[in-house]
């Protein structure tokens, strides 16, 4: 089955999206983050140091050059590696319901050769190779985000 896909752990998503929420959180975002640590939706995130990055905004070079010095809102190599690992926990999550979903719709009875059709995949073995490379991933250490508290803190 290839080689296990990479699972950040839950201490360092944490970091991570603690690190974007600080640097990339406005508006509410910033309040939620303020108020009860909330952090950005992962995807957000991620698009959000996507755009720091295309809006003209340098990466500071190891050269140091004129090219690449920073501002102070310019995203750093921290903003980068943040938004990699917050990349890799969406993804793992993503990963998750995909199995948390097959196991469902499986248990309503839904083929394999149905599956395979839906996902575009070329036969029923190939989803349940898919499925069986996933499944692991069920079992990950995750940090889970609690966004059912009340909004006021406590």
């Amino acid at each position: 089955m290839g080689e296990p896909l990479p699972v950040p752990s839950p201490q360092t998503v944490r970091a991570a999206r603690a690190h974007l929420a600080r640097r990339y959180g406005t508006g509410v975002e910033a309040l939620l983050w303020e108020a009860r640590r909330y952090p950005l939706p992962d995807v957000d995130a991620v698009r959000k140091t996507i755009a720091a990055i295309r809006g003209g905004r340098a990466v500071p070079s190891q050269a140091g050059d004129e090219a690449g010095r920073a501002r102070d809102d310019d995203p750093d190599s921290m903003d980068l590696g943040a938004a990699l690992v917050v990349l890799e926990a969406a993804r793992l999550d993503l990963d998750r319901l995909e199995i948390e979903l097959i196991d469902a719709v499986r248990g309503a009875g839904l083929e394999w050769a149905a599956i395979a059709a839906v996902l575009d995949l070329p036969d029923a073995d190939a989803a349940e190779r898919r499925y069986e490379k996933l499944r692991p991933r069920l079992d990950a250490p995750v940090d889970h985000v609690d966004h059912s508290g009340p909004l006021e803190p406590s």
